[in-house]
């Protein structure tokens, strides 16, 4: 067998090992449990903020430590679609001390009594925090804590 054929042959047979040693990546989330009941509109876990009209539910938040994105479940318990909608979000330490603070605005279509994901870019650039709340991950990470304000709501009757 010559050069060329050793280095074809020592180059698949190492792809075969990587693949069969490779880890596999699961992004499957488990043990997650609803945030209210729709039928009463009860809010069951602490990370479920309501704001002072009952005009919206923040019932739900997640950030994984590597995650560019944030996940943010909004339930509409009223008769009417909501349009459109801003929040202030606060990102606290575990003291309780403000990290950072933004406000966002976004364009929704949230149906009466119906929640809807809404996907917002992280805040977190280096992808060095993890929301305390979620899975705690195998790295060395900081954990945080998120309060959501509801700034300004925009209705319509469908």
């Amino acid at each position: 067998m010559n050069r060329s054929g050793i280095t074809i042959l020592s180059a698949v047979i190492t792809g075969i090992i990587s693949s069969v040693f490779a880890q596999k990546v699961v992004t499957t989330r488990h043990k997650l449990i609803p945030a209210y009941q729709v039928d009463k509109i009860t809010i069951v876990t602490s990370d479920t903020l309501l704001n002072t009209d009952n005009l919206l539910y923040i019932c739900g938040y997640e950030k994984a430590l590597r995650s560019s994105r944030e996940t943010i479940f909004i339930h509409n318990p009223t008769d009417s679609v909501i349009d459109h909608i801003s929040l202030t979000i606060q990102y606290l330490d575990t003291s309780g001390r403000m990290i950072h603070k933004r406000s966002l605005s976004h364009d929704v279509d949230i149906p009466p009594k119906e929640t809807r994901r809404y996907d917002i870019p992280s805040w977190d650039t280096q992808k060095s925090y993890y929301y305390i709340q979620g899975d705690r991950p195998r790295k060395t990470a900081t954990p945080y804590d998120v309060s959501i304000a509801t700034d300004t709501i925009i209705l319509h009757k469908p």
